[in-house]
């Protein structure tokens, strides 16, 4: 099954608590998966933080869809 996930900026957190949950995965085991893979040591409080400030990167975006098993692709709106 191929699963098109369209992220908005306003609900960020909401759509990555979701994709989460739908690999089984908690925000925390999620952030753990993050930073066991990354060499991080972020906690889930500070992903939160940034997700509802606006303030998540590309670069962490990337990493938390790459535990996800999702691609990022930019195209052009029609």
């Amino acid at each position: 099954m191929v699963n098109k996930i369209i992220i908005e900026s306003n609900n960020i957190a909401a759509q990555i608590k979701y994709l989460a949950s739908l690999e089984g995965l908690s925000m925390s085991a999620l952030k753990f998966a993050v930073n066991e893979l990354f060499g991080k040591r972020d906690s889930v409080r500070n992903l939160y933080n940034k997700m509802k400030n606006n303030r998540l990167r590309v670069c962490e975006l990337a990493e938390i869809a790459e535990i996800l098993n999702y691609d990022i692709i930019l195209r052009k709106k029609s």
